[in-house]
């Protein structure tokens, strides 16, 4: 694909996805201008006002939406979007531009329009917005595969880094990156050019357990050639988008890659090795003009944890309350289902290596563990009860742990805690176990929206969760939380 090629194919898809939200937010507007005055359903004593009134209004808040999508980037950086990722920005973009909608009717008290009216509108244009982009990606998805189309992309380097791109692009084929091979460099082994054994960690019951994340190379990524020919390579291949994916050790490559397709129009982009670093992320400062690569800062600073705290204390106390009917049933359905205690308490290690105790339903017999000891649960567990095993699969067992996350023993989102046993037992094979316990336990993870729950690799939470603990915001918080949803209702992993 050429570069006007490529800024064809990155245009087109704004235009669709700018198309789709105006369409849909001028159509929640007209619909709730039907609900509110013609649907019979709310009083109107005032009588019903002209359409031509509300009309140039709905442009007005059309524009405030489109400018605040598109300096948030809902237009710009597709790469990598996933639907969570489109659902928690137009969420976003709703709530501040209901705000500043609000903000400038303050200063037109003159013109009389019905308050109820834009509440409506503000409650259903996410759901409008939400349809739309679904449409829109369905839409996009299948130009992509049927045109064949995506930036040609060439991998240089053979780090850990290369497998985690390869394994993110598998998970997320809605990327346009379109991986075509990849080059070696002079440091790599002959053995480096081959398939590597599949690294693998010990879970809960000694046994092996294959990670997700270990350098295994795709079998349908041809090596194309040595680092010394990549502008031969990418000239012969049309390539788009050249990654370099190689150790510290190896940085000088990076500018001498550069130097050689300097005068292309080929995008370059380097992936460090973050785990070399003892990190998930790297953030770009600027001070003074100069540049300061943040490689590891403070977990949460003071006013994070104030943020966090009350967020967790508001929504679990809300959610206690709204869910009392329901947590009263279950825990009669639990009552009457097996003999033993509704609630089930277990210590557990949270914050700093803090422990405390834990409470969920019971949904296993009261000897689960007399014979085997500690053990994590498996498939098709002998032990958990018929109603146990209904609410493991909805994770509706863990709903009292609302009160450890009021009381501030855990907190709605964060790294699930272990037993003490467990964490002894991993922090011994893998040394940055343990800095998961640098902020609160949660009740849902980073790990466990990407289906990393149950009898899965250590080795791979411990990744995700390091990654929420460097990169923690009550954004990320709310993203989960959505994502949570979605992922109770698969089960995947969930017994």
């Amino acid at each position: 694909m050429t570069e006007s090629g490529k800024g064809r194919e990155r245009t087109f898809d704004a235009i669709i996805l700018i198309i789709t939200d105006l369409l849909m937010l001028e159509s929640a507007f007209l619909m709730t201008y039907w609900f509110r005055f013609f649907s019979g359903i709310w009083l109107v004593p005032l009588g019903i006002p002209p359409l031509s009134l509300y009309l140039p209004v709905s442009l007005l808040i059309l524009l405030v939406f489109f400018g605040i999508f598109y300096t948030s980037g809902m237009y710009t950086q597709r790469g990598g979007q996933t639907l969570v990722d489109d659902l928690y920005g137009l969420f976003k973009g709703v709530v501040l531009a209901s705000l500043l909608v609000l903000a400038m009717a303050f200063f037109f008290k003159e013109m009389a329009f019905s308050r109820s009216f834009f509440g409506l509108f503000f409650l259903s244009s996410f759901g409008f917005l939400t349809l739309g982009r679904i449409l829109a990606r369905i839409f996009l998805q299948s130009v992509l595969n049927r045109g064949g189309t995506g930036v040609r992309t060439l991998l240089v380097g053979t780090s850990p880094m290369r497998r985690r791109l390869l394994n993110l692009l598998n998970e997320l084929p809605g990327i346009a990156i379109k991986p075509v091979g990849w080059v070696s460099t002079p440091e790599d082994s002959p053995e480096g050019l081959k398939p590597v054994s599949p690294s693998s960690v010990l879970d809960a019951s000694g046994k092996n357990k294959v990670s997700r994340l270990a350098p295994v190379d795709l079998p349908d990524l041809p090596l194309l050639g040595d680092v010394s020919r990549v502008r031969e390579i990418v000239l012969a291949n049309k390539i788009d988008l050249v990654v370099l994916t190689v150790p510290f050790e190896q940085l000088p490559l990076v500018q001498k890659v550069a130097a050689e397709l300097g005068n292309l129009n080929v995008d370059l982009q380097f992936v460090p090795d973050l785990l070399a670093l003892h990190t998930s992320r790297m953030r770009l400062k600027e001070i003074g003009g100069l540049p300061f690569i943040s490689v590891r800062e403070e977990a949460l600073s003071g006013a994070d944890r104030i943020v966090k705290r009350s967020f967790d204390f508001l929504a679990s106390g809300l959610g206690l309350l709204f869910l009392l009917p329901v947590l009263s049933l279950l825990g009669v359905l639990v009552k009457l289902s097996s003999r033993g205690p509704v609630f089930y308490r277990q210590t557990r290690m949270g914050r700093d290596g803090v422990e405390f105790e834990m409470i969920k339903f019971r949904t296993m017999r009261t000897d689960a563990e007399q014979k085997s000891g500690p053990v994590w649960t498996t498939e098709s567990d002998p032990r958990v009860t018929p109603i146990g095993g209904v609410l493991r699969r909805y994770s509706l067992d863990e709903f009292p742990q609302l009160w450890n996350v009021l009381r501030g023993d855990m907190s709605l989102v964060g790294p699930r805690p272990e037993r003490r046993v467990f964490v002894e037992e991993f922090s011994r094979t893998m040394p940055r176990y343990f800095e998961r316990h640098r902020v609160q336990s949660g009740l849902t993870g980073w790990a466990q929206v990407h289906g990393l729950r149950g009898n899965t690799s250590i080795e791979d939470r411990t990744l995700f969760d390091l990654h929420y603990v460097e990169n923690w915001s009550l954004g990320l918080d709310i993203r989960i939380l959505l994502m949570t949803i979605h992922h109770v209702l698969r089960g995947e992993n969930a017994y």
